[in-house]
């Protein structure tokens, strides 16, 4: 296993991040269960300023949406972007730099907020590191431009394109979280714009990258229609980053905003469809079966067209006065995530023999894995969709008759509701870090112990 400090192609730098992404993940879903833990279990564990609940909270979105979103980013940027244009990247060594900034900065943010936590909002998301993550991200924008404009052929493949979009969006969310609260509504706004530029159009994107690729190349199946492709892609652009006002339903937000947020969520049903029917016919034209990880890259489809119907339904004029504002909100966040997660473990597990020259031996080892993901992910989805239904129905029938469930009685017969699912949060968390652990080993063991193959030649084609 030999992985340069300074890579010269891209190859050599996609084996780098196909190391940096087992080992992101694993610390994101060290914290989600340490979070979880101290929801559950207050009482039993130590507490002091680190460890609490609220400080975990905050660093686990940053894990999770931060650097894990970063890591993947990366390693799709660097494998598929070059792939997909159809020619080596221009300037290559700033865009090693600009990639090593991007994983950096996210990491650098979560060591901020560690250690200096009494002073996070001086030193974090609101001043240097923002200013920071800005200036690399801003860079990585700069050359992916600079490189579809040398592009060898006359169009690029939807992987491309999708990764693309992500760098425009998360750069777009980076200004965002900079915009100045002058009013309680500036909240509202801030937070929906982010929630929809960063979480549900930037980790779609990469999503859809990953997707794109992988129901092509490593089955030998030809797209099904690119006009589909085109349709899931501008379908998800401009539906996307608008669909989260709606959970702020009856806030201090203008009901307009609120009203166009929902009929977007109702139109997500075009895009979804049109890339579903481009995944199914697409996957029906293979030429190669037995490929290990591809009933994980199924999964992964499944489980993001549940969370974008959840996303629609959500939306129905009795469901949403219930939902809005409760843990149902994060079934979205949850279900893009752990379809960004899936896709990308499929991916690094296709890379490591074109990659590293070691096949990987699908045994027991990677069954339970790819198990523990697919069932940990699931369970996340119900468990959080009951919390949200249950916690709603419970504050709108509290505040409908007078009584509320903030404090006192009321507080205690809705926590006797909802305490339970909390406590399957832990649980599931505690699978999805076995889950994370394990992947981490298999990826090791293959890339160390693997049968030796033949490594893939960069070839540059769009076809």
């Amino acid at each position: 296993m030999k992985i340069k400090l300074f890579p010269k192609n891209e190859q050599e730098l996609s084996k780098l991040f196909v190391l940096i992404f087992p080992l992101t993940l694993l610390l994101s879903l060290t914290i989600s269960f340490l979070k979880n833990a101290y929801f559950t279990f207050a009482n039993l564990l130590p507490n002091n300023s680190v460890f609490n609940y609220g400080f975990l909270d905050r660093l686990d979105t940053q894990a999770a949406l931060g650097l894990v979103f970063g890591a993947s980013l990366c390693l799709s940027f660097s494998y598929l972007f070059s792939k997909s244009l159809g020619r080596s990247m221009v300037l290559f060594p700033i865009v090693f730099l600009t990639l090593l900034g991007v994983v950096g900065t996210e990491f650098l943010d979560i060591l901020v907020n560690f250690f200096f936590q009494n002073s996070a909002y001086d030193l974090g998301n609101s001043s240097l590191l923002i200013l920071l993550k800005i200036l690399v991200v801003f860079g990585l924008f700069g050359l992916a431009t600079l490189n579809l404009l040398a592009k060898k052929e006359a169009s690029i493949f939807a992987s491309a394109q999708f990764i693309y979009g992500a760098v425009v969006f998360y750069l777009i969310s980076l200004f965002i979280v900079r915009a100045e609260l002058n009013v309680f509504s500036d909240i509202f706004l801030v937070n929906s714009l982010y929630t929809g530029t960063h979480i549900y159009v930037g980790v779609a994107f990469i999503y859809m990258a990953i997707v794109h690729f992988l129901m092509t190349r490593p089955l030998q199946a030809v797209l099904f229609n690119k006009t589909l492709s085109s349709i899931t892609f501008w379908g998800f652009l401009f539906l996307l980053p608008w669909t989260n006002f709606k959970y702020y339903y009856g806030s201090v937000l203008p009901n307009w905003i609120e009203n166009i947020s929902i009929y977007l969520s109702m139109s997500l049903v075009v895009p979804l469809l049109a890339f579903l029917v481009n995944y199914i016919k697409t996957i029906q034209s293979k030429e190669v079966d037995g490929v290990g990880s591809l009933n994980l890259l199924n999964f992964s489809v499944i489980l993001f067209s549940i969370t974008t119907i959840f996303h629609m339904i959500s939306s129905f004029e009795n469901l949403l006065p219930i939902l809005g504002i409760t843990n149902f909100v994060n079934v979205i966040t949850y279900g893009l995530i752990g379809s960004l997660v899936l896709a990308t473990i499929s991916l690094s597990y296709y890379l490591i023999p074109k990659l590293y020259g070691r096949e990987v031996n699908y045994s027991r080892l990677e069954d339970i894995t790819f198990f523990g993901f697919k069932i940990s992910y699931l369970l996340l989805l119900i468990n959080n969709t009951v919390l949200g239904v249950n916690s709603g129905y419970s504050w709108n029938a509290g505040a409908n008759a007078g009584s509320p469930t903030i404090y006192g009685e009321g507080y205690g017969i809705v926590w006797s509701l909802i305490s339970f699912n909390f406590s399957v949060n832990t649980f599931i968390s505690l699978l999805l870090l076995g889950s994370g652990f394990l992947y981490l080993i298999s990826v090791l063991r293959a890339i160390s112990s693997g049968s030796i193959t033949t490594v893939e030649e960069m070839v540059y084609s769009n076809d």
